[in-house]
């Protein structure tokens, strides 16, 4: 039986630290305060519309699944799933960049455009916070998909816990 054992050089780690949370948080609080601008209506009758922020990570936990699905990839879900800014999805082992970018772009793409598609449905202030909420809650994956931009197209994406690391193989 013969094998072959990569090692990897690290070329870049991405990580969504305590500042990134902390970041997200302020964006919502800021976003309620503009909605209620907006809307005319007093902040503390949209606490309830953050009812509506659960289902998001659900999104793109539903979307990550099923488009590894489609490109016959397994995916793996992680214990850290309310925690990890990238809701417990990603890859057991080291894929390409270029799966990288598509998955992160599909999954982006797919939880705005269910926000979308919600927002007609939903009550006002419910859409709005849906829509912010999707973009804020999307920062960490668009942030690493730049981050990504930078990187040759040779390397491959390593999900770790609370981010993301770019890796050179020598072999």
């Amino acid at each position: 039986m013969h094998q072959t054992i990569y090692s990897y050089k690290l070329l870049y780690r991405f990580r969504w630290r305590s500042a990134g949370y902390l970041t997200q948080l302020l964006l919502i609080g800021l976003s309620l305060i503009g909605i209620s601008l907006l809307l005319d209506t007093p902040v503390v009758h949209l606490i309830v519309n953050l009812a509506i922020l659960p289902i998001i990570p659900v999104c793109h936990l539903l979307v990550f699944r099923l488009y590894a699905k489609l490109r016959l990839q397994k995916p793996h879900t992680t214990a850290d799933m309310l925690v990890s800014p990238w809701w417990g999805t990603g890859y057991r082992l080291p894929v390409p960049i270029r799966l990288y970018r598509t998955t992160e772009g599909t999954v982006l793409a797919g939880s705005l455009l269910f926000a979308g598609a919600a927002y007609v449905w939903l009550p006002v202030e419910y859409g709005l916070a849906l829509l912010a909420g999707t973009f804020i809650l999307a920062l960490p994956r668009l942030l690493a998909l730049l981050a990504s931009l930078r990187q040759p197209k040779s390397c491959s994406v390593k999900y770790e816990e609370r981010g993301v690391a770019f890796l050179l193989t020598d072999g």
